[in-house]
């Protein structure tokens, strides 16, 4: 009995020892498979750092765009549209990498759409008659306030400073006020200042402000919309598109972005994008140097060809631009009349749609509205910004706009801006002249907006 106890003792003892190694032996493998793994882990982060350094910093390359010095916001390019740039003699095909527009040069960023059919690559020349659609970047800025108190001033230069992103820097801001009757289109505020103040309180262009979205910027027709009502275009050396009605006009222009496969928003030229393409024309930017600044020369050709004349003279008449050089925006003054979409309320506060063969109220993202007025000459209802009541003179009991330019403001059943004047006005037509309209049988035209 004695023996076989001990000799089951002896059994335990060396089943013990044996599962005690193997454990050990167990715990050896793992932590040699988990040293391995983590080896493996450690290689595969390595690779993958490498690979991220190689391949992540070109990824990087490709987004990376060309942004000049003057703080404007890069141009937003949609859908088939090319950007280009000025060699001296072409239009090429610019590389968004390289320089293609500089602001503070008044080199103003142009891009354009191609007729159907006609490709391009980088580098290569574009020549106007390839171009279906031309249009010439505004990026969003903010300006110092010069005359927001309906007063007189003579024309100056319009300092302009460059807004990041959508940021909004300006110290005012306003809200529309319309009314059936009344002076004034709208209540502003300066919540830095206390009140407005000439030459101190700063301005976010409210053209910025699309509907409820903040814009970067937006894309203007470089020059008056030519073509038909069922495909506009947008080119130099033609006649413009005319005798149409506000509604027209506006639903042509609508269309421009499905005709031509533009991710982007077409719209008939407002009346405050109006007054943002004429304060930044009048600034450093535009026709202004060491602050003297010189009117845009007029449109003087009887034919309403765009950009002034035949074929390239527009090439020649860099003085009718924006900037003074072939980078701006054409045909602001003179050439025709162009109707924008700034309308006046009736006497009841309701839509008034005059002549424009519009059967309700555009979505007022579309359209300025402005107080009911019987008088052409209480500018007070104009807006901070559009370029009507800040960008008048006094002249003893009679005023004009800069330059002597028309200013008749909207009354009674003349509900409808006008811009720019015909080009047999003379001294009455400019980029800052403006009139009403009734919107029957005028030849006048109107102008393309692109925004994201």
């Amino acid at each position: 009995m004695g023996g076989g106890y001990l000799q089951n003792n002896k059994g335990f003892a060396i089943s013990g020892i044996i599962y005690s190694i193997l454990i050990l032996f167990l715990l050896l493998v793992f932590s040699v498979l988990a040293i391995l793994g983590s080896r493996k882990l450690i290689i595969d982060k390595f690779k993958l750092e490498v690979l991220n350094k190689i391949y992540g910093n070109e990824l990087e390359k490709e987004k990376v765009v060309y942004k000049d010095n003057s703080g404007a916001n890069s141009p937003e390019l949609l859908n088939n549209m090319i950007p280009i740039y000025y060699d001296g003699s072409n239009w090429i095909y610019a590389d968004i990498k390289k320089e293609w527009y500089d602001y503070d040069k008044k080199e103003w960023a142009n891009a354009v759409v191609l007729n159907s059919g006609i490709t391009k690559n980088v580098g290569d020349t574009i020549t106007e008659e390839e171009i279906a659609l031309w249009y010439v970047w505004i990026p969003r800025y903010t300006y110092t306030i010069f005359n927001g108190n309906n007063g007189s001033v003579n024309p100056l230069e319009i300092q302009i400073k460059f807004e990041s992103e959508t940021n909004s820097s300006g110290t005012v801001k306003c809200v529309d006020a319309v009314s059936g009757s009344g002076t004034s289109s709208e209540t502003c505020t300066d919540s830095t200042n206390g009140s407005i103040k000439n030459g101190t309180s700063t301005y976010t262009h409210p053209a910025f402000t699309f509907g409820d979205q903040e814009l970067k910027g937006f894309w203007v027709g470089k020059f008056e919309v030519s073509g038909s009502t069922s495909q506009i275009t947008i080119k130099p050396n033609i006649t413009s598109l005319r005798s149409q009605t506000v509604s027209s006009f506006f639903n042509a222009i609508q269309n421009i972005s499905t005709i031509y496969s533009i991710n982007g928003d077409s719209h008939m030229m407002k009346n405050m994008e109006w007054g943002a393409v004429a304060y930044l024309s009048h600034s450093k930017y535009g026709t202004c140097a060491d602050g003297e600044c010189v009117e845009i020369a007029q449109n003087k050709n009887n034919s309403y060809y765009t950009g002034g004349g035949n074929s390239n003279i527009y090439k020649n008449n860099v003085t009718q631009s924006t900037t003074q050089n072939i980078y701006g925006i054409y045909d602001l003054s003179g050439g025709a009349y162009e109707y924008v979409m700034g309308s006046m309320v009736d006497s009841s506060n309701k839509f008034l749609p005059s002549s424009s063969e519009f059967s309700k109220a555009p979505d007022s993202k579309y359209y300025d509205k402005y107080t009911y007025g019987t008088s052409n000459i209480t500018h007070s209802r104009g807006k901070l910004g559009d370029a009507t009541k800040e960008t008048l003179k006094i002249f003893g009991n009679a005023s004009g706009g800069w330059y002597t330019n028309f200013t008749n403001f909207l009354r009674s059943n003349y509900s409808w801006f006008s811009r720019g004047g015909y080009w047999n006005n003379d001294i009455g037509a400019g980029t800052f002249s403006f009139t009403y309209d009734t919107v029957t049988n005028y030849a006048d035209t109107s102008r393309a907006v692109l925004c994201k």
